[in-house]
């Protein structure tokens, strides 16, 4: 189909980028607005609040962006990504022992053909930007959207802070948590979407240790919920660093110096990430902290995560809203619901934009399996999902029985690693194997 005229995206990180690379196929300018520098280098962006900690990028993301970035898996590893048989190299330590599932029911290493890539946020990022120029793509940094320019009913583009005006057909907000997409909406008349709040009171601990001549590179975890409100992760990322990050809930946070941070790590059901990183070198960067919201204000330089939030966008029906395609982007969602919907339903031509069906679709996986790990705390706030308890007495049925299926055990790992989605795991005739062992 003819190419369409212009576009903006609200936001220059990897959801950004990504539906920018996907709008340059439709579109004859692609214009992202972001707020901070894009550097020729792997930087986390002063606006990511997790910028600097945990990341990894699981089977099921990597091949919308090969698909996107032809060679991209080839060229994270080339930038120093470290890669993972999912199965093999990433190990739990759990209070009896270490074990292959977060549950402890496998405890030999398997292989079911899977690989996932551990790195920094930065050189993630940097891997959607390092790529040769997109024709028709254009990043204005140091800019922030200020609201949207509606004219008969329908948005038209955006105003920025500087008094610029910015006319386009297709707006995306790819602002993630930060979003003013509610705000801006209903100062236009539309009603604010409903969304979910779960109550998580989370905080992180993150430092880059250089790594020790015995470590032999497996991707550890620490601490099964809901025994254990403490976490650790210790992973091997670029430039021979291990990325540890310790994890705290509901006030039992780890501390920002080394001493603390050592001794929190000792205090792990396992001391195996204290051994690792006792006598390791920090690397040139501090170690670095995400509060929760819960704490004084002031203390600790970061943002907080006090809950997690979902935007049902998708349920938003006011017409006005039907060429902005809002909330949270992900790889999977601006890869292809965002494709997907432009294709179905051209924008400019009068019709219901589709996306946000399509990314609801798909990010109810990755929303219900961390909504269900908070939901493993008798602490977290929220309203509990009607059915939450049978599901977990069916997904321990299931855990039960991957332990002696491995067509069982693939399906698990690719619902968890987002190849699929949990619906998968409910359907006929694994269902009926999977009631009868509850």
């Amino acid at each position: 189909m003819d190419k369409l005229g212009h576009t903006v995206v609200i936001g220059g990180s990897i959801a950004g980028l990504i539906a920018a690379r996907v709008l340059c196929d439709y579109f004859e300018r692609v214009t992202i607005l972001e707020r901070d520098a894009i550097e020729n280098r792997p930087v986390i962006h002063k606006s990511v609040p997790q910028g600097n900690h945990l990341h990894g990028l699981l089977n099921g993301g990597q091949p919308v962006l090969s698909a996107l970035y032809p060679g991209f898996t080839d060229d994270l590893r080339g930038l120093g990504a470290h890669r993972v048989t999912v199965g093999r190299d990433v190990a739990w330590y759990l209070p009896d022992g270490k074990a292959y599932s977060a549950t402890g029911s496998l405890r030999e290493p398997f292989d079911v053909g899977l690989e996932a890539h551990c790195a920094s946020r930065g050189l993630i990022e940097y891997g959607n930007t390092a790529k040769p120029g997109t024709s028709g793509l254009r990043i204005e940094t140091g800019t922030t959207v200020r609201e949207l320019i509606c004219r008969k009913g329908r948005v038209r583009g955006v105003r920025c802070d500087d008094g610029r005006s910015l006319e386009a057909e297709l707006v995306v907000d790819a602002t993630g948590r930060a979003s003013r997409a509610p705000q801006w909406l209903t100062a236009v008349g539309v009603s604010e979407p409903l969304q979910t709040t779960i109550g998580v009171d989370t905080a992180y601990s993150t430092a880059n240790f250089r790594v020790p001549d015995w470590y032999d590179g497996e991707t550890l975890i620490f601490g099964p919920a809901p025994t254990f409100t403490r976490r650790g992760y210790v992973i091997r990322i670029e430039n021979e660093s291990l990325l540890v990050s310790l994890i705290g809930r509901f006030g039992d946070y780890p501390p920002t110096d080394r001493e603390g941070f050592l001794a929190f790590a000792k205090g792990l059901h396992s001391d195996l990430a204290w051994r690792i990183i006792r006598d390791a070198s920090c690397c040139p960067s501090s170690i670095l902290r995400q509060r929760t919201a819960s704490l004084r204000t002031g203390e600790s330089s970061g943002r907080g995560i006090s809950r997690d939030r979902r935007r049902a966008m998708h349920l938003q029906s006011d017409s006005r809203s039907g060429n902005e395609c809002s909330g949270t982007a992900s790889e999977f969602a601006a890869g292809g619901s965002l494709r997907t919907s432009i294709r179905s339903s051209p924008i400019g031509r009068n019709r219901k934009c589709v996306f946000f069906s399509r990314a609801a679709e798909l990010e109810s996986t990755p929303w219900n399996l961390a909504a269900g790990f908070d939901f493993a705390f008798p602490q977290t706030r929220g309203e509990r999902p009607p059915g939450i308890e049978e599901r977990a007495r069916y997904f321990a049925a299931l855990d039960r029985l991957q332990t002696e299926d491995p067509e069982i055990r693939r399906l698990m790992t690719e619902g968890f690693h987002l190849i699929r989605p949990l619906s998968a795991l409910l359907e006929e005739p694994l269902r009926n194997r999977v009631r009868a062992q509850m």
